[in-house]
């Protein structure tokens, strides 16, 4: 098969993956959209693989700060965390905390009223509920 066909296929398959998988990113215009409290239920490698469960709350202030709170499964202990964030190109760009200039980006994989799924970040994607 030739080059340009292989490279042509290739294209089309790759449309018709992101069409099947049913889900499109949602771009943000600016923070009012998250804005509130967030319980964040689970994280996930994948959007279909095994979901580890979560019980901390991310609550998005209109002032550009992330607060995040609840049970860390990691250190095993409650703790509450702080930091800015930002809308840039429709995504969310947070300060990375303990890493000063650094950012974490995210984006709003799948929004509704009352469920938010977040891809990025360190565990991949964040299933998270309105409170």
């Amino acid at each position: 098969m030739p080059k340009q066909m292989r490279i042509r296929l290739m294209g089309i398959l790759a449309l018709l993956a992101a069409a099947s998988n049913g889900w499109a990113e949602v771009a943000l215009t600016d923070g009012a959209e998250l804005t509130g409290k967030w319980k964040l239920e689970s994280v996930a490698p994948g959007i279909n693989k095994a979901r580890i469960s979560e019980n901390r709350v991310w609550e998005f202030r209109a002032d550009g700060t992330i607060v995040t709170s609840g049970h860390n499964r990691i250190l095993g202990g409650e703790d509450r965390y702080e930091w800015k964030y930002k809308i840039v190109d429709g995504r969310i760009v947070a300060d990375d905390p303990g890493r000063p200039g650094r950012t974490i980006d995210y984006v709003v994989y799948e929004k509704t009223p009352d469920s938010m799924i977040l891809k990025g970040g360190l565990e991949g994607f964040y299933f998270f509920r309105k409170q």
